[in-house]
């Protein structure tokens, strides 16, 4: 089987690898053989994970890949897309009570990797504790069968769709960027990520009187925590949001990454604004942003990139995709992610946390994701840096919204490399 490679690929290089790390934290150690089993078995249900990227001439395309999936020890990371990998885009470490799985954004986002996880999840929680129970009308078995829209690999329309935007996706010719945020992979050793733990009752209790959101309150309160820490500063501020458009496009089921990055302006003007007018402004803004009349803006800039690069050389590819990826992302002083509230099908049981580290080469220097496990919001702040001036007037934020939190111990992470083949 051949599949086609999303044209966001060809952005990827040395110093983009645009990778994801994933740290599922469980209730006991990892079992490898356990492990190894459940991630084979998974991957028959899921055979547009089990690739690897060849080249055709002046094109990508990913193939079937027989090999097994990496799985390394101590958490150890490898480079996807080469023999480290076994060359696949995904692979899978562990450590202590933390499984960890990396894998390439450029091919899938966390809407659409999720479900891969979860039948990991099921086979291996199976496998060491066969008595418990588990809904597995949410689960995908590995002898199901995987739906066509699931399995296609070029969900837009070949001709562009109508226009009618409703806001303004542009962001401002200047714009307020954070310091003593280091650039580049050799600082990676410096990136840090800070999770609060907040009741999930007690997050969206407080977020509903105030006519908002998880993300336009957590996008507000940051904004706040940034502006306070900076009052000299007149740029504004703006927060991307990761929004996915699969809806407008009609395809929910498709694997690929389909997210865009909408963002919030805030101007020097909200500063000294109060927090529900703050989370009020950010939820409509968010709102006509992510409108589907929006997203097809997204979904014709995909189709104009098809038909422009379908007959460049590779080289022209690799810039013009990369000016394309650099034009809208990149330039924000901040962004949030929320995944939404999981269905885990009892799996969680067995689990205490999850928290995605992301890719920081193409944010303005933090990025906020917001994950949920049990009753339990994790609010993870990345960070290029330990500094920790915004995460401490974050932390006094919350406390001053009554909004109950513990913090957990701060964390540096590596992700793993990429390579696109020679």
């Amino acid at each position: 089987m051949e599949y086609k490679v999303n044209n966001l690929l060809y952005a990827a290089g040395p110093d983009m690898r645009n990778t994801i790390r994933t740290d599922v934290t469980l209730t006991e150690p990892v079992n490898v053989q356990a492990l190894e089993k459940a991630v084979q078995t998974a991957a028959v249900r899921f055979p547009y994970y089990a690739v690897k990227l060849v080249r055709n001439g002046s094109e990508y395309r990913m193939v079937d890949n027989q090999l097994p999936f990496v799985i390394s020890p101590n958490g150890k990371t490898v480079t996807l897309g080469t023999e480290e990998s076994n060359d696949h885009l995904v692979a899978f470490a562990y450590d202590g009570c933390s499984l960890y799985v990396d894998s390439c954004h450029f091919i899938t986002d966390g809407n659409s990797a999720f479900p891969f996880l979860k039948t990991i999840l099921y086979y291996y929680l199976s496998t060491l504790h066969p008595d418990e129970t588990f809904d597995t009308k949410t689960i995908a078995l590995a002898g199901s069968k995987v739906p066509e829209a699931e399995m296609e690999d070029d969900p837009y329309p070949d001709e562009l769709l109508p226009e009618f935007p409703l806001g303004v996706m542009a962001r401002p010719a200047g714009v307020f960027t954070l310091s003593g945020q280091p650039q580049g992979y050799e600082h990676m050793k410096e990136w840090t990520s800070f999770a609060f733990r907040i009741s999930q009752h007690d997050l969206m209790t407080y977020v509903s009187s105030v006519d908002g959101s998880p993300v336009s309150f957590i996008a507000a309160l940051m904004y706040q925590a940034i502006s306070q820490c900076h009052p000299e500063n007149h740029l504004p501020v703006v927060c991307g949001v990761q929004h996915q458009f699969r809806k407008a496009l009609h395809k929910p089921f498709s694997h690929l990454c389909h997210v865009k990055i909408v963002p919030v302006i805030y101007p020097d003007s909200m500063k000294d604004r109060d927090m529900e007018w703050l989370n009020t402004v950010t939820r409509g803004k968010l709102i006509i942003g992510a409108d589907e009349a929006n997203d097809v803006l997204t979904i014709n800039e995909h189709i104009r990139n098809e038909k422009q690069i379908r007959n460049m050389p590779l080289s022209q590819k690799h810039v013009h995709m990369r000016k394309a990826v650099l034009d809208g992302i990149g330039t924000n002083t901040f962004e949030v992610s929320y995944t939404g509230r999981v269905l885990w099908s009892g799996l969680d049981k067995y689990i205490t946390n999850l928290i995605p580290y992301l890719d920081l080469t193409l944010s303005g220097g933090l990025t906020i994701e917001i994950f949920s496990v049990h009753d339990i919001f994790s609010v993870n702040i990345m960070q290029r840096s330990a500094d920790r001036r915004y995460v401490d007037r974050f932390a006094e934020l919350l406390e001053k919204s009554h909004l109950a939190f513990t913090e957990e111990a701060s964390v540096h992470f590596e992700l793993c490399g990429f390579k696109l083949p020679e």
